[in-house]
């Protein structure tokens, strides 16, 4: 004897087989229930199957009214296609053979096919039936071909109707043909620049189901994120006619300069146009420490100044703080102002005191100053004492730069003033003693020989 389930996966199968084989009885004329005792039967069967329904049971007394309804008035009730799918779905759910399981998926599909030709709502049936079709068919690249063909479909044509659920499983779709070398990057990155304005619009503007879709949004970025489609040489062209079309919309502006920073495409002008933007919208500390970064490799020094002046502003670690001032201090130095560029590098120590390589730009910005600073070799050499001073400093606080601190001591040691030079020029007995040091470095020292 057969199971209830095996008898009901005949009667569907029968059942559409009959519709697609041999017709639709007494539907012709397109009427609701036909006419004459025609009339009477699919009255007296929709009845006591949506009956039975309603009480949860879908046993073959209740498959056999539906199925008379569904083949001789298909335009008789919309919960004909509702009830049908429910029923196969329970069927396709408990059925462990794979060839049951793929007729029932098959008869789905029909049910959905024939509630579009009788009661069209093509956009929103086509996203269910892309759903289910993903959801319960074999898992193969043609199948979910065919899922993503159906939701593409019904996203254009539902748009800012488009459910939760079928927008998530479209971009899933998308991602899982481009892994399989099906479909390109840059489709995947037009498949999620719709669904991801169509989420925007509304949510932004509460329209029906707006939150589930905000529930789901974060999923489908995640799907967009972690695709591996999103390639600059695809991301920068959808960002760029994107900006255009929303130049004020915080949170594109935040979401989309997150995308191009995980791919790394911050060099692109796109990122460096919408990050401006963002800054004056929702400044911080991380995004003016970019900014700063990306004029500072372009040479725009001015600029990056500004950008490391508002991250110091607005962080609030000292170590970051501490960084930022360091790496102004070499913009600045750029800049040719050398007395600010050691401030900012003394602000740079003041924040994260075991730091040493500020001591090591103070020292090469005295290094560099030999021609600028006194009128004689005395005047102009010490600024190597002064340099040197820095460089031990450095190695002492950072034992880390010590090979780096050594290589600049004995490249600037020579170049001390020769011990005639100095009793020539300050008298006898004056190694080891003090010498302050002039120009704007304007440091006391000790002053010492070349020996060499």
């Amino acid at each position: 004897m057969k199971t209830l389930a095996k008898g009901i996966l005949t009667a569907f199968i029968v059942t559409l087989s009959t519709i697609f084989v041999f017709g639709q009885k007494g539907v012709e004329d397109g009427s609701r229930f036909g006419h004459g005792e025609d009339s009477i039967t699919c009255v007296r069967n929709l009845s006591l199957y949506r009956s039975n329904v309603k009480n949860r049971d879908y046993g073959e007394i209740t498959l056999n009214s539906w199925s008379i309804v569904y083949t001789e008035c298909p335009k008789a009730s919309k919960y004909i296609y509702i009830d049908g799918i429910k029923m196969i779905e329970k069927e396709i759910r408990k059925t462990t053979d794979p060839i049951q399981k793929a007729a029932l998926v098959d008869s789905m599909m029909h049910i959905y096919d024939q509630r579009i030709k009788n009661y069209n709502e093509k956009g929103k049936v086509l996203g269910y039936k892309g759903v289910d079709f993903i959801k319960y068919s074999v898992n193969s690249v043609e199948n979910m071909q065919a899922g993503y063909g159906y939701l593409k479909e019904s996203v254009k044509l539902q748009k800012y109707k488009s459910k939760a659920a079928e927008l998530l499983t479209f971009m899933q779709a998308s991602k899982a043909l481009f892994s399989a070398n099906s479909i390109e990057g840059g489709q995947v990155v037009e498949d999620y620049g719709m669904i991801s304005e169509i989420c925007d619009y509304v949510i932004n503007n509460q329209k029906p189901g707006y939150k589930n879709i905000e529930k789901a949004k974060p999923s489908i970025d995640q799907v967009f994120e972690t695709s591996g489609a999103a390639t600059c040489e695809d991301l920068v062209p959808f960002y760029t006619t994107k900006f255009k079309e929303t130049p004020e919309d915080l949170e594109f502006l935040k979401k989309s300069t997150k995308m191009l920073r995980a791919t790394k495409c911050i060099d692109s002008d796109i990122f460096f146009t919408m990050a401006e933007k963002l800054i004056t919208l929702e400044p911080t500390a991380q995004l003016a420490y970019e900014l700063a970064k990306i004029t500072n490799l372009l040479e725009r020094y001015d600029v990056a100044s500004k950008y490391y002046l508002q991250a110091i502003e607005l962080e609030t670690e000292d170590v970051k703080k501490s960084k930022y001032y360091y790496e102004l201090s070499h913009a600045t130095r750029a800049l040719e102002n050398k007395s600010l560029a050691r401030s900012y590098a003394l602000k740079s120590i003041q924040f994260d005191p075991t730091n040493g390589h500020p001591y090591i730009l103070i020292g090469t910005l005295y290094a560099s100053s030999s021609t600028e600073c006194g009128e004689n070799e005395i005047e102009q050499k010490s600024v190597y004492w002064a340099a040197v001073d820095k460089f031990e400093k450095a190695k002492a606080i950072d034992p880390e730069l010590t090979e780096q601190a050594n290589g600049f001591i004995a490249s600037y040691k020579p170049r001390f003033p020769k011990n005639e030079n100095i009793f020539m020029y300050l008298g006898k007995d004056k190694l080891g003693t003090t010498y302050k040091v002039g120009c704007w470095i304007n440091e006391t020292t000790i002053i010492r020989a070349s020996d060499k």
